[in-house]
């Protein structure tokens, strides 16, 4: 019986404790406090509008092209023999050097032989030349003299009279003369000199090969007249005038060389709707270029006055912006007068007003908002 008494006034004395124990806790904890700001206030932050001049740079990239690039043709038929200088693309060469030629033993020996029958027939006429025409005697005499059958034939003597041209005709003087100059000019045919300093871009034939009348053999560039083709959206072309000064950038932007602006196409691509345009390098650093290269170019463009220059992110449908008045936002209108990649350049507001730069979600005109700097 004392036992059950005992545990009937344990589980009493645990329950008082238990609810002693959560009395105390519960006055500890501290009622939350009302959130009485929810209605915060979107923060902007904005930049004085200040108009000064400012530069209208233009930046594109655009690659390397040779101002002067041909293709070695044919006129002749033959087999294409050693001139020193490797049929290899990238093979570089200098003003002057033999580039090609096609095997011309036979068609100098026919020469000499044209010219030698020539000088026999002429030898023949002489006496004649002599008494009908004896007053051009003389000239008809040094050109005999002067005709070597290793060299081009030389001039021919003024005929000075009608009689004198219709007996040079009919002992076909004439035409045996221009045939010998009309197989001097194909042998020069036979061998292709190199017009300027440059190298190969493209090689069709090789040594030994036989070229036809017309067949393509390689292909040449200029290497030291480079010029740089830059697309340029249209919408720029009003900037770029004829002999600017252009910077020419790498791709980490430094510049490395300068040029100038030669020409601008008169027509739109119709599929990047750009306008290409040609800046002539003048390359005084000594860098080392290539045709194909991509570099950029920084054309400088002019000077707009009274303007300022603000992220595109601060604009919204094209020309308009939020300034604050007072605390609260206010939409206005701007002259924008040029687009760049991540900035345009405008005026339209009044200096000292708070434009802002960073547009708050959901802004709307008259929207109350808090000013940070």
């Amino acid at each position: 019986m004392n036992r059950k008494i005992v545990i009937v006034l344990l589980v009493i004395a645990t329950l008082l404790l238990a609810g002693l124990v959560s009395t105390f806790l519960k006055g500890m904890k501290k009622d939350p406090e009302k959130n009485l700001n929810r209605a915060k206030l979107p923060i902007v932050k904005v930049q004085l509008v200040e108009y000064k001049s400012l530069e209208a740079p233009v930046i594109e990239k655009g690659r390397l092209v040779s101002n002067l690039q041909v293709n070695l043709s044919s006129e002749v038929a033959g087999r294409i023999v050693e001139t020193g200088v490797p049929l290899k693309v990238g093979q570089k060469f200098k003003k002057g050097d033999l580039l090609i030629k096609i095997y011309d033993k036979d068609a100098r020996m026919d020469l000499r032989a044209q010219k030698s029958r020539f000088l026999n027939k002429l030898a023949e006429n002489l006496p004649d030349i002599k008494v009908d025409y004896s007053d051009n005697f003389q000239k008809w005499m040094n050109f005999f003299n002067f005709i070597d059958l290793d060299k081009n034939i030389p001039d021919l003597p003024e005929v000075k009279s009608d009689q004198e041209k219709v007996f040079m005709a009919s002992r076909n003087i004439l035409g045996d003369y221009y045939a010998i100059k009309s197989a001097e000019v194909k042998l020069e045919k036979r061998m292709i000199y190199a017009p300027f300093d440059g190298s190969f871009v493209e090689v069709n034939t090789q040594i030994g090969s036989v070229a036809g009348m017309g067949t393509k053999l390689a292909g040449i560039i200029e290497s030291d007249n480079l010029e740089l083709q830059v697309p340029v959206e249209s919408k720029d072309i009003k900037w770029l005038h004829i002999n600017d000064v252009v910077d020419i950038l790498d791709s980490n932007g430094e510049i490395i060389s300068t040029g100038r602006l030669i020409r601008k196409s008169e027509f739109v691509d119709q599929g990047t709707q750009s306008v290409s345009v040609f800046v002539k390098i003048n390359n005084e650093r000594g860098v080392e270029l290539y045709q194909g290269q991509f570099l950029s170019a920084r054309f400088r463009g002019k000077i707009i006055e009274n303007a300022m220059e603000v992220s595109r992110n601060a604009v919204f449908r094209n020309n308009r912006v939020y300034v604050v008045e007072g605390d609260l936002l206010k939409e206005k209108q701007i002259n924008v007068i040029k687009l760049n990649e991540n900035t345009l350049v405008f005026n339209g507001l009044n200096e000292g007003e708070s434009l802002v730069i960073d547009i708050p979600v959901k802004a709307s005109d008259s929207m109350k908002v808090k000013v940070v700097n």
